[in-house]
């Protein structure tokens, strides 16, 4: 079945004489605007593959595969509950020709958002920064707390915005080093119809303690809205150059991503 200005249908049927028919949902246009929005009412599950060119003297590769499910739920009748978590499985190169493999910190942020948005569309809630690295190295051994705000606005073909969030450490090893991060991630993406999109964003993080206080790159995409086997799937890929990174950090960075979209 085409999807570009027809409709993707989900899981639901209606009963009628002679059996059940299926009940188209959500054209793959909408879907793709509902993937720009961090804080939609939409469920998905997006594995993104990362890879960081140029990391140390080597000019190695670090790679990293974070999943990140989105479970919104509503509070009220006017408040819509949305949880995002990222867990990250990383393969980090070192100077001395040994990567080190596991799983590193993982973020979840719970965002309240306004069940029925005007033009400005936003989000505000806290963030967890949880100790579950599986190597000292990958990870900060701390348990850290702070805001996290989201707004965007979608005009038209348009979707942009700007999510932050800041935390800092609140309990965990004694020995290691205090968490005091800003995380800041202003995006833009413009839908071309048929559920392509293009767009850019840059990711950057401050680590307010360290005189390398930031590490951001440019990123720009390219993505599609499609059905693999009856699953409406987001693919992405993506590329872009470092802006701003500490000594011996990555020059570049290329994705590949495929969220798992479980329209309602």
């Amino acid at each position: 079945m085409s999807i570009g200005t027809r409709r993707i249908c989900v899981a639901t049927t209606l009963l009628v004489v002679g059996g059940a028919v299926g009940v188209c949902a959500q054209s793959a246009d909408e879907l793709a605007k509902q993937t720009q929005n961090p804080v939609a009412s939409l469920i998905s599950v997006p594995f993104q593959a990362n890879w960081d060119v140029g990391i140390g003297a080597r000019e190695a590769t670090g790679t990293t595969l974070n999943i990140q499910p989105v479970a919104p739920f509503a509070l009220t009748k006017s408040i819509n509950a949305i949880l995002r978590v990222i867990m990250p499985l990383v393969s980090q190169p070192t100077d001395n020709d040994v990567r080190v493999n596991g799983m590193s910190d993982t973020v979840a942020t719970l965002f309240l958002s306004p069940s029925r948005s005007g033009k400005l569309i936003w989000g505000v809630g806290p963030v967890l920064l949880l100790p579950t690295a599986t190597n000292n190295a990958l990870g900060s051994e701390k348990v850290g707390v702070g805001p996290s705000v989201v707004a965007l606005v979608q005009p038209g073909k348009w979707t942009t915005g700007l999510l932050w969030n800041q935390i800092w450490s609140v309990d965990g090893a004694v020995d290691r080093t205090d968490v005091n991060r800003g995380f800041f991630q202003p995006f833009a993406n413009y839908n071309l119809g048929d559920g392509l999109a293009v767009g850019a964003s840059i990711e950057a993080t401050a680590n307010w303690d360290d005189e390398d206080a930031w590490n951001s790159a440019l990123i720009v995409t390219l993505s599609k809205v499609t059905v693999l086997g009856k699953r409406p799937v987001n693919f992405v890929a993506g590329a872009g150059p470092s802006i701003a990174s500490p000594e011996g950090g990555a020059d570049w960075k290329l994705r590949v991503q495929a969220n798992f979209l479980f329209p309602r």
